[in-house]
This record gives structure tokens, C-alpha cells and sequence, in this order.
């Protein structure tokens, strides 16, 4: 869908009660308008455009509902809903963001609150040396682990751990305990950080599965 789109159907599906007030009150314009021209009076044109405004206005929501089935503003989702939102998203075209030598983040374009951080610095560190089979079976076996933050507006809403391997070259998620593959939330968030476009080739090298796949 295109951005622009996307970002309307958005706005209107926030604003769909306020919308539905206004087209009422056009509604109400365009009766009275009615009632003048059938008395006689010369405002056909306005009775029509105040129709038309009532129209626009109270099918807005319902043509916004079409495009964008069940889907809500960021800000008024749950934090269930944000962490199920998250792998439906767009790694590339969706989220853009900064890495430096210190410092990762990457916020949604669409709503810029929602974003990811993580630091390279010593507070960032989740393990300096990593050890995991999958972790360590590349060329360079050292591995370090990052957390990476998730924040909307300030407020911090989950964390997980990336694992740097291969001198930096791929950031992977570890698998879960559970099922011993990887989360589909867990490798989005990858994805998202991808910035060499390797996190799926050392998956493969990694021996490492996704959930459902």
C-alpha cells in the first residue's frame, strides 16, 4: 500500500468519531439546505456540496476500515498487540534509524515514538563472550551479546538480546528455549538491525530455524 495512503486511512481510523460528528452536522446542513430549495429558494449547488461534504465525511472510516482491516494507530495498541504489530512491519521500507561505533537505533516511520536502542558500551553488553554452538562454529567463534531496547514515547516495553558473531559480520537472535528455534518477533527485530543484509545467510551458516517455518 502506498505510505501516503497508508498514513490517511491511519489518521482517519484515530479521528473516525470526530469525522462522523462532522458529517452528521453536514448532513444536517444539507436537510435544511433541502428544505429551502423545495420552498423555492435558488440553492440547489449548496444543498449538493453539503450533501456531498455529509457523504465524504460519514463513509471515511468505513473506506479507511477497507484498506486497513483491524488496524489500529501504534498509540493505541497494547503491548501485546505492538510486540505481534512488530514482525508484520516492513524491515527496510518501515524503520529507519542511526548505528554508530556505540550506539544503535531504529524508530518507526510511520510513528517515530516506537523505537529500538542499543549501545555498544559496556552497560550495553549482555555477554562479552558468548557461548553457544551456533554462536561460535564461524570463522572468527567469538561472540558478543547486545541488548536491544524497545521504547514507545520514552517508556522502555521489552528487551532482547541480539548476538553479534563472526566479527560483527550478522546479528542473530538466540533461539528459544522452548522450541529451539527462532521467534518470528525476535528475527524481525534482526532484521530491522540488518544493516549488511547478512542476518539470513548466517542463520543458514548458524544452523538456526524460525518458529512456524
Amino acid at each position: 500500500m502506498n505510505k501516503h495512503l497508508k498514513k490517511s486511512c491511519l489518521w482517519i481510523k484515530e479521528y473516525k468519531h470526530a469525522l462522523r460528528v462532522i458529517g452528521g452536522i453536514f448532513f444536517a446542513l444539507a436537510l435544511i439546505a433541502g428544505l429551502f430549495w423545495m420552498a423555492g429558494k435558488d440553492i440547489e449547488p449548496v444543498a449538493f456540496v453539503l450533501g456531498l461534504l455529509s457523504s465524504l465525511f460519514l463513509a471515511s472510516p468505513s473506506i479507511a476500515e477497507y484498506f486497513l482491516p483491524e488496524r489500529k494507530p501504534v498509540k493505541n495498541m497494547t503491548f501485546e498487540e505492538i510486540l505481534s504489530f512488530i514482525p508484520t512491519t516492513n524491515a527496510k521500507e518501515d524503520w529507519h534509524g542511526i548505528s554508530t561505533d556505540w550506539i544503535s537505533e531504529r524508530f518507526l516511520k510511520e510513528d517515530p515514538r516506537l523505537r529500538f536502542r542499543a549501545k555498544y558500551t559496556d552497560d550495553g553488553i549482555q555477554n562479552n563472550d558468548f557461548k553457544e554452538q551456533w554462536a561460535n562454529r564461524h570463522p572468527d567463534n567469538r561472540a558478543v551479546g547486545y541488548w536491544y531496547d524497545l521504547y514507545y514515547d520514552g517508556a522502555f516495553l521489552d528487551r532482547i538480546i541480539l548476538v553479534s558473531v563472526d566479527g560483527g559480520r550478522a546479528s542473530l537472535p538466540p533461539p528459544e528455549f522452548s522450541s529451539g528455534k527462532v521467534s518470528l518477533y525476535k528475527y524481525h527485530v534482526a532484521k530491522i538491525h540488518d544493516t549488511l543484509g547478512t542476518v539470513d545467510q548466517y542463520l543458514g551458516r548458524s544452523k538456526l530455524e524460525l518458529e512456524n517455518s
